[in-house]
């Protein structure tokens, strides 16, 4: 569809931004659906957020703004109001552009993981999970997998503060999950071990979870999107493990997004 004066701009903001697959899945949703939009890339690093969401506000045309590495915790201080998930979790991926030149914000991680994993045939339900990373993404992954039920969610960053928050997220909500600190090693109990750092994204990367006590029947799954078989996804297919491509994420919840941007029924 080409663009003119009536085209609706969502823009996607992050820090580096080469590895989006978001313009891809979004342009080609309004395609489908006939829909006079475009998600365009946008390089922002963190110190430049608060600058580029305020100039954003004022773009009249603007429907929003989907949030990735490293500013899904930070895009919450720009919003006045927060979609459950994103109070939940303290982070958001999506932020929505209200007529008065507010923003709205959302997280939809969380949810996007956790049907991705359902239309692959991965059960979560009563599984043992260790989880790598717990910022933005990470923190909506968790409390998404609480919430279907995994009987265990270990949780391990190099980041104390960031842990601590989300281990005292996830105790406060009460439930059955048993929340542990752990280390980025698979052990043999762990059905679902997940990647929620960037860490993979670029070449010459350390690998951020020692696979090496992975059980035969783990499913290993990582968030990054591009490359889209990482270091940590090769080396669990050299083990005879299940994997789960991050790609399967954003193409779960991108029409949800879509609709919170008022773009899409």
């Amino acid at each position: 569809m080409p663009i003119d004066g009536e085209t609706k701009i969502v823009a996607i903001v992050g820090d580096p931004i080469a590895q989006a697959k978001s313009p891809e899945l979004f342009n080609a949703l309004f395609e489908r659906h006939a829909v006079n939009a475009v998600l365009i890339p946008l390089h922002v690093p963190p110190a430049k957020l608060g600058a580029v969401l305020d100039g954003l506000r004022g773009v009249v045309n603007l429907a929003g703004v989907v949030v990735t590495v490293p500013h899904k915790i930070a895009a919450v201080a720009y919003a006045t109001d927060l979609s459950a998930a994103a109070r939940q979790t303290g982070g958001a991926n999506c932020l929505r552009r209200e007529t008065d030149g507010t923003w709205s914000g959302a997280m939809f991680d969380g949810i996007g993981f956790v049907k991705g994993l359902d239309a692959c045939k991965h059960v979560v339900r009563n599984k043992s999970v260790l989880l790598v990373g717990t910022g933005g993404a990470g923190a909506g992954v968790a409390h998404a997998l609480v919430d279907a039920g995994v009987a265990s969610l270990d949780l391990f960053d190099s980041n104390t503060e960031s842990l601590q928050r989300l281990e005292d997220a996830l105790r406060s909500r009460g439930g059955t999950t048993l929340i542990r600190r752990s280390t980025p090693s698979a052990q043999p109990m762990h059905d679902l071990i997940v990647n929620a750092t960037p860490c993979g994204m670029h070449a010459g990367d350390p690998l951020p979870i020692d696979l090496t006590g992975a059980g035969p029947d783990a499913v290993v799954a990582d968030l990054i999107m591009k490359p889209a078989q990482t270091r940590l996804l090769e080396g669990a297919k050299a083990r005879g493990l299940a994997t789960h491509l991050g790609r399967h994420l954003l193409e779960s919840s991108v029409a949800t997004m879509a609709a919170f941007l008022r773009l899409v029924p």
